[in-house]
């Protein structure tokens, strides 16, 4: 069993920062399996103050180890907050990203639409056009063979007129 200046050592032992509740509660456990057993029980006998030593010990770890696991779960809680803004940020951009990216394709589909839409009235310009076109160089072609018709007949009837007078001067000069 251990004497007052291994009680003391226990009891001091780790005030440097080092003890948690885990080596102290080892310690604890040590000294039961050390202890005088009763006889005829179950029972253990233990120096108490290094029992209450070391429960001081456990009941000043704790505290700190509390302390220290809720500045663990507050820095998650901050590492998690920071996460979730970013991941916010992200959103946020893909977001805008896809909205530009549907409003380009929203102009790109209106332009090729309004595009195809000016091919359709060119093309229908183009045909009407073509019509006027012909219509007019059919009119012409028409007024042209009515002139050359016209000069033909002319021709024609100047040709029967000489043919004719060309006949009655050889009647004249031989008869």
């Amino acid at each position: 069993m251990p004497d007052q200046n291994q009680t003391d050592e226990l009891a001091y032992e780790g005030n440097d920062g080092d003890d948690d509740v885990l080596v102290l509660l080892e310690q604890i456990e040590e000294l039961v399996r050390e202890g005088r057993k009763v006889p005829f029980s179950s029972m253990v006998m233990v120096e108490e103050e290094e029992v209450l030593a070391l429960l001081h010990q456990v009941r000043s770890a704790v505290p700190r180890e509390i302390r220290e696991a809720q500045r663990v779960v507050d820095d998650r809680a901050e590492i998690i907050d920071a996460a979730q803004q970013e991941a916010a940020k992200i959103l946020d951009h893909a977001r805008r990203q896809a909205e530009y990216i549907v409003s380009e394709q929203g102009v790109l589909a209106e332009a090729r639409q309004r595009g195809e839409e000016l091919l359709r009235q060119v093309e229908q310009e183009k045909r009407r056009t073509m019509g006027q076109i012909d219509e007019y160089a059919l009119k012409q072609l028409t007024e042209v063979e009515a002139a050359v018709q016209d000069s033909l007949t002319v021709v024609l009837e100047a040709l029967r007129t000489s043919s004719a007078s060309l006949d009655q001067a050889k009647r004249h000069v031989g008869a």
